[in-house]
């Protein structure tokens, strides 16, 4: 068990027992210090944190819910023992690592297999379905699942898809995307291996069907539900999204977004739908403000479809990121840089402008995804390398 929860990387502290009891106390009275919240408010330093993290790391956490982020900025403080917001400021200009650690902290979401599972067995008999029976001449069923986080979500909709394959005697080529920013989480899904307790919410018929169990008691997802998948790091705010998708499955992402932004992944997701193709959404997300763009198919379960609305524009804004602002800019550039590296994204970005190639897909010598430059959709459209299938 601590192996598996060292390999996620979202531990905060790797210790032998001797060590654990002080370090428990020290963050207890650091994390429970009665002080108030309006201490991550101080005027500016916030934007400065954002600024940095798009910076160094790349994306924009301006947009998130502002109680997410605050509690989320607590728990690093309280790590790294800081009480004053300026000071772990000064110190994130720093020290790299620790703007690392805060952007995985922003990202640390809660899945399982089957999470919420009313909702998938709803999915199971009113959606899959319809999948295989309303796909005309499609060559292909394509899936969208962003913020797949450890990959739990992709996998169970892989398992219901290969279910109702044999429940037709039909073999469908079927590709799921799974898309996430935190490339750490996405390695734990592409390795496909999950810890013992599972089975508490995948059946024993399933654990059996779709797993092997490994001799140090984990679970590997069989290669039959693994090739569905192309697991690809990806921020869904600024970088082009898939298109012309049968079912797009986007659950408990937005909960961390203000309403402004949740405005435009939904406008993102009815132009990431092919006609007549279904959203799928977490219980505490809904489209009541764009029921004009989708129509309700459960509306417990958060399941949607798509309707066609000639007048709905491609939501271009919502892959320009918002500008820093040119003093914050200077401001961070005029210091000493902390440490820093160039990220994958940057070196394949600036090869890519000097070659002048505005479309292009990064893959590794498994065929994975790595990163997706530009409007790809309209190049790979319904067909991929049968090795990225």
């Amino acid at each position: 068990m601590p192996q598996s929860a060292i390999a996620t990387g979202l531990v905060d502290f790797i210790l032998p027992p001797a060590e654990m009891l002080a370090q428990l106390i020290a963050y207890t009275n650091q994390a429970f210090e009665k002080r108030p919240i309006t201490v991550l408010n101080t005027e500016g330093v916030m934007e400065k944190i954002f600024n940095l993290l798009n910076i160094k790391i790349g994306h924009d956490f301006s947009n998130y819910k502002e109680n997410t982020i605050n509690c989320r900025i607590e728990h690093r403080m309280a790590i790294t023992n800081f009480k004053n917001i300026d000071e772990y400021e000064q110190y994130l200009k720093r020290n790299f690592t620790e703007v690392e650690a805060l952007f995985h902290y922003f990202r640390i979401g809660v899945t399982s297999f089957f999470r919420e599972p009313l909702a998938f067995e709803t999915l199971e008999k009113k959606i899959i379905p319809q999948l295989f029976t309303s796909k005309n001449s499609d060559p292909v069923i394509r899936i969208w699942v962003p913020g797949c986080f450890t990959g739990e979500e992709a996998y169970s909709i892989g398992m219901l898809l290969q279910e109702q394959m044999e429940i037709l005697n039909q073999i469908f080529k079927v590709q799921i995307f799974a898309t996430d920013i935190d490339s750490r989480a996405i390695e734990v899904a592409r390795n496909g291996i999950y810890p013992p307790s599972i089975f508490t919410d995948v059946s024993s018929e399933r654990l059996d069907r779709f797993f092997t169990q490994e001799s140090d008691g984990n679970y590997r997802i069989t290669k039959t539900i693994r090739n569905m998948i192309v697991f690809s790091e990806q921020d869904i705010i600024k970088d082009p999204p898939f298109s012309k998708l049968n079912l797009l499955s986007c659950r408990n992402l937005m909960i961390y977004m203000n309403k402004e932004l949740q405005k435009k992944l939904i406008s993102l997701f009815h132009y990431a739908l092919k006609s007549g193709g279904f959203l799928f959404l977490g219980s505490s997300e809904t489209v009541d403000d764009f029921e004009n763009l989708f129509e309700i198919i459960d509306r417990k379960s958060k399941l949607y479809r798509k309707k066609d609305v000639t007048n709905a524009l491609f939501p271009i804004g919502a892959f320009i990121p918002l500008q820093l602002k040119s003093k914050q800019v200077s401001k961070l550039s005029s210091k000493a840089p902390i440490e820093s590296k160039f990220s994958l994204r940057e070196l394949i970005e600036q090869t890519i402008l000097q070659h002048n190639t505005p479309v292009g897909v990064l893959i590794n010598q498994y065929g994975d995804i790595l990163y997706l430059h530009g409007r790809t959709g309209r190049y790979l459209g319904n067909w991929l390398p049968e090795r990225l299938a």
